[in-house]
């Protein structure tokens, strides 16, 4: 009898085993993960603070992301698995010269030495991490609080917005010359999961701001200027050179009322563009047209282009355009793509020269967001 119930201590304690390691194995393990982010030669002491799974892509199977310290960084890594193995996505570093635990004091509005007992455990330079799901996205993007320092300020923490990797919202790039950060030590932020919206100082009537997702990057929202926000783009599954196909692209405005904005669609690879001359607000102008250009001048294009004005844009109200275009190359082809609204006395463009993600410029001179013209999106929601 003593020996059936030493087996099946045995035999339960292997099984609780089993199912430990099972359950480990959702995540990477510390080693892995150090040996995937940091090279060898570079280690310095380090350690695995966090790591969490999540679904950060369009495929369903969820990834995991993990926070490692390494001397005086700390790097936010993200891993898939391929063929039963963990590989490395992305990884991005963070940077603080006198690293260590500090707590923002809300009385004093500055960074304190010492851990915040109510605060969620993140890292040193990295304080918060949020995951939550951009408009048009089945899939969460990261959102951070990370601490920098520089002088005058001294230690401040700003944003960062992290969607499949990529950074579409640069705190320090974008917000670091704020007005009321000096004073405030702190660009704190929330999210809105009904409007799909981060606010920035959301607690201060006179500096809390939105910013809303236009398909590219999180744009700041500004009185009567629009956000064309891409939903949808209906593409051929291929290309062929001298062959014309049909694109629909479809945008809303995820930003603000506009009384008029102007779209415009440059097409780098060259080719033909054809449009259907009676819808109101459109205007193809193929290579050689005379086009206005950032200089203020008028300039002959070298590619085609087709420019959109929308008259009385109000939020979240969406806007379709069709075409035809023929390529000539068999590669797909992008577009550049740019809005400009005028507010009061003023045109605001976006992208603009702070934008978070890579922009390219066009034939015009203007920084514009790079598209392929490839199948996206699910529905115009």
């Amino acid at each position: 009898m003593s020996r059936s119930l030493s087996l099946l201590k045995v035999f339960s304690s292997v099984l609780f085993i089993g199912l430990l390691v099972a359950c480990n194995s959702k995540t990477p393990s510390d080693s892995k993960i150090i040996s995937l982010t940091v090279p060898s030669s570079e280690e310095k002491s380090p350690d695995v603070v966090l790591k969490k799974l999540g679904n950060l892509d369009e495929d369903p199977a969820l990834e995991s992301f993990a926070l490692v310290r390494n001397g005086t960084s700390e790097i936010l890594a993200v891993f898939k698995k391929q063929n039963d193995e963990w590989v490395l996505q992305s990884k991005l570093q963070f940077n603080l010269l006198n690293i260590g635990p500090f707590h923002y004091d809300n009385k004093s509005s500055s960074w304190k030495p010492g851990d915040d007992e109510k605060s969620e455990k993140a890292g040193y330079v990295v304080k918060r991490i949020l995951m939550e799901e951009l408009p048009g996205d089945s899939f969460n993007s990261l959102f951070l609080e990370v601490l920098s320092e520089e002088p005058p300020i001294g230690l401040f923490s700003v944003p960062y917005v992290l969607r499949k990797g990529e950074k579409i919202l640069n705190g320090l790039a974008v917000l670091k010359d704020h007005q009321f950060l000096p004073k405030s030590k702190r660009i704190d932020f929330s999210y809105n999961k009904e409007e799909k919206n981060l606010t920035i100082f959301p607690n201060n009537r006179t500096y809390a701001q939105n910013f809303n997702f236009n398909g590219w990057e999180l744009v700041p929202d500004v009185p009567n200027v629009a956000a064309p926000g891409l939903m949808t783009v209906e593409a051929p599954s291929s290309w062929s050179k001298g062959k014309q196909e049909e694109v629909v692209i479809w945008f809303k405005n995820r930003g603000s009322f506009s009384g008029t904005t102007y779209i415009s669609l440059s097409f780098p690879l060259g080719g033909k563009l054809e449009i259907d001359s009676g819808k109101e607000g459109l205007k193809a102008y193929p290579a050689g047209s005379s086009i206005f250009s950032s200089n203020q001048k008028y300039i002959n294009s070298t590619v085609p282009l087709l420019e959109i004005t929308k008259e009385g844009w109000a939020r979240n109200h969406k806007y379709g355009v069709k075409f035809k275009y023929t390529p000539d190359t068999d590669e797909v082809p992008y577009i550049l793509v740019r809005s400009t609204s005028k507010s009061y006395r003023d045109k605001v463009n976006l992208p603009t020269d702070f934008s978070s993600v890579k922009t390219e410029v066009d034939q015009q001179g203007f920084r514009s967001y790079p598209l392929s013209l490839v199948s996206r999106g699910k529905s115009k929601q």
